[in-house]
């Protein structure tokens, strides 16, 4: 009997770690996210096209690389959209040291 208990609360102990370490709220094994960053879109077209990019980091203690560009402006001249209506952005972190940033930019 304190075999099967042993067991059960090592299992115990690792299914806490997961869904503490995958929770919405924490997130330290994976998060991916999307919101929103124009937030009136009271009379807003909804078009099919659509530029996109990307910033990527990576955080080691004591150091942290970033690379890429997310500038609306920059971003929408460089995929020929001439009217920019709204942007969202989704972010992505695996184990807090990978994260990426990409900005969707919809307009015409």
């Amino acid at each position: 009997m304190g075999a099967a208990m042993g067991t059960f609360a090592r299992l115990a102990a690792v299914m806490a770690l997961v869904l503490i370490g995958a929770g919405c709220t924490v997130g330290i094994l994976y998060t991916h996210t999307v919101q929103p960053l124009t937030i009136n879109h009271l009379e807003t077209p909804i078009t099919g096209t659509e530029g996109q990019n990307e910033i990527k980091h990576i955080q080691l203690p004591y150091v942290g690389i970033m690379w890429g560009d997310t500038a609306l402006g920059d971003i929408s001249r460089e995929k020929g959209l001439q009217d920019l209506y709204y942007a969202d952005l989704e972010y992505l972190s695996v184990l807090t040291i990978w994260r990426q940033y990409t900005v969707h930019l919809y307009g015409r």
